[in-house]
């Protein structure tokens, strides 16, 4: 037979398996009985036993094994065998031949170091699931994916409560693997079902005395389930999985150990995920939550911040172009009075008139506002320009000998007794919240 018509008949043979006929299957093995040990001569990148799997043509996947066994542990591109594609499209009977034929494909992993239990997990093929487990290799329970999840990870992402319970059921396993958090986040599967807000999830986990036992295991940010809740968006459903957790006896417990995955597994883990943050980094992850401003107010002091400096650099800027001025004769004495009060009056002026351009500056060159030490530090410098402002007022009162403006002076040092009081309130504000997370 010539290469063109090897290429020909490999070529039908594809053709056929996405029909499913196993009578063309006859004819083509009756016309060359070596067909099938070709394929792997084919730039294909998957099997004919692959194409069945995923369609779900029983009868041909039947006669395939019973010609060619071992195509039940060929992999395709992505390292996936024909088991993963049934047990991902839910084919019970397929995944029940193909494990009739070749157990072994349970725990073989494809490129992102997922069986086919997992991809059962994640489809909700809940009978295929039980179909793993109970009538192959029962290890495989224990096996986690590339990302480091289990099984029982993978159903509450999906949110495949059922899968969950039969996998809980039937898997039979150990307590700490059913409590361990992924290798990533340290996140428990409860941590997950409280983060995605799956009040039926919750439910079902609180009733397990294997879950409710290790009611306080934080995770790797040191969070327990209860403090979950803080952290997603707030409505009923999480008000809800908050009452549930606190009937159940959760509680914030800054004293509970972070809670690792199985030191010990059936299958090994990659340990490079395994590594925690260290306690510096979430310590400064802590103080910039804390010291984070609403973004509402934080648009709102933005805007308020611009406009008052704005205003105080056009009103100093101005008064340097135009000084006030009084009738006093150059020779006499008071006119040296009055340049010394003059030149007070301006370094005053002055520095009202750079604070508030420091303010200004500040605002538009980019520096991030989110956090209340930069809004303090923006806050203390408009008081400077105000304070500052109110100074030049008080010293331009005396050079101008035609006004009398008699009481004045009580009230602007009022003033100035009140901008010390908000300055001393805000640096001990920001002060006392960075004591608190430190």
């Amino acid at each position: 037979m010539s290469n063109v018509q090897e290429n020909d008949t490999l070529n039908t043979l594809y053709e056929v398996s996405l029909r499913g006929s196993v009578s063309e299957l006859e004819t083509l093995i009756g016309r060359d009985p070596l067909i099938l040990h070709r394929i792997s001569l084919t730039t294909f990148t998957e099997t004919p036993l692959h194409i069945s799997a995923l369609l779900g043509h029983l009868d041909f996947t039947k006669s395939l094994l019973t010609l060619k066994p071992q195509l039940a542990l060929e992999t395709d591109h992505c390292k996936r065998t024909p088991l993963h594609l049934a047990s991902a499209e839910g084919h019970v009977e397929i995944v029940h031949a193909l494990l009739q034929t070749c157990e072994d494909a349970c725990l073989m992993t494809d490129q992102d170091g997922r069986i086919p239990l997992h991809y059962a997990a994640m489809r909700g093929r809940t009978e295929v699931a039980r179909q793993l487990i109970r009538g192959a290799k029962s290890e495989s329970v224990m096996v986690f994916d590339g990302s480091g999840k289990t099984m029982f990870h993978l159903c509450v992402e999906h949110n495949h409560l059922e899968t969950l319970k039969t996998l809980v059921e039937v898997g039979n396993v150990r307590e700490d693997f059913l409590n361990c958090g992924d290798f990533h986040h340290g996140n428990t599967i409860l941590h997950l079902a409280v983060m995605f807000k799956q009040l039926e999830s919750v439910r079902y986990l609180l009733s397990i005395s294997k879950i409710k036992e290790e009611a306080n295991i934080r995770n790797k940010m040191g969070y327990t389930a209860l403090d979950m809740v803080e952290h997603v968006p707030k409505d009923m459903r999480s008000l809800q999985i908050k009452l549930m957790l606190m009937d159940a006896g959760f509680k914030n417990n800054e004293n509970n150990q972070v809670h690792h995955p199985p030191s010990a597994s059936v299958i090994d883990v990659p340990p490079s995920r395994t590594m925690n943050p260290s306690e510096k980094f979430w310590s400064l992850k802590r103080v910039n939550k804390v010291l984070q401003h609403k973004s509402g107010r934080l648009e709102e002091m933005r805007g308020m911040l611009s406009l008052v400096s704005t205003m105080i650099s056009t009103v100093t800027f101005g008064v340097v172009i135009n000084p006030p001025s009084g009738d006093v004769p150059t020779w006499s004495a008071m006119h040296i009075e009055y340049r010394e009060m003059l030149t007070s009056f301006l370094t005053m002026n002055t520095i009202s008139f750079i604070a508030s351009l420091g303010v200004t500056l500040l605002l538009i060159s980019g520096v991030p506002l989110k956090n209340e030490v930069t809004m303090g530090m923006l806050s203390v410098g408009t008081c400077v320009c105000l304070t500052f402002l109110v100074l030049t007022y008080i010293h331009a009162v005396p050079l101008n000998k035609n006004m009398y403006f008699g009481d004045t002076f009580s009230v602007l040092f009022s003033w100035l007794g009140l901008v010390g009081t908000i300055v001393v309130f805000t640096i001990i504000r920001v002060i006392s919240k960075l004591m608190k997370v430190l």
